[in-house]
């Protein structure tokens, strides 16, 4: 973090009470506070404005995989929902996706600057066709690595943790 910074809360109790700021900030750090007013987070909240709703869309677009194809996986067990966040999380973490961060920013009205970006859903699930990667496996395809662009079914992207840092632009 650079030595003075803008710090944008929520309007939530919690991120608006000064004293918790002040104890857990560096001691070096200046920054000014700003909040956001109360029930406008999803139009002015950079994160809530672009990144949030694809994120969601793309758990979604898993866990309706799991139920369209009766996969034997439940959903809506909290070791199953650890597991799939971690490896989603790790698909946004990919450089083909860094510049939807800085988009954010201009979409939620704070710069003028503008980025093209890549659509993780776009990326990951549309144009899929064929079979999974993986020699001998003939299941339908789940998504494309964000990293690896290899095309995953679902056991060879959730069952294998299929957790790819090598990226192929």
């Amino acid at each position: 973090m650079e030595e003075r910074c803008i710090f944008l809360a929520d309007s939530w109790k919690t991120f608006t009470d000064q004293d918790s700021v002040i104890e857990l900030k560096p001691e070096e750090l200046e920054y000014e506070m700003l909040t956001i007013p109360p029930k406008v987070t999803g139009q002015i909240q950079p994160l809530d404005v672009l990144c949030f709703r694809m994120y969601k869309g793309c758990f979604k677009k898993i866990s309706d995989f799991v139920f369209l194809h009766d996969l034997p996986v439940q959903v809506h067990h909290r070791d199953v929902i650890l597991r799939l966040h971690s490896l989603l999380y790790q698909q946004f973490q990919s450089p083909r996706f860094e510049n939807l961060i800085a988009e954010v920013w201009h979409k939620s009205g704070y710069t003028d600057e503008r980025f093209m970006y890549v659509n993780p859903a776009k990326f990951m699930f549309d144009k899929l066709k064929g079979s999974c990667l993986h020699e001998n496996c003939r299941d339908i395809v789940l998504l494309d690595c964000g990293w690896c662009k290899a095309r995953l079914c679902f056991h060879h992207f959730y069952g294998a943790h299929h957790f790819c840092t090598i990226y192929l632009p």
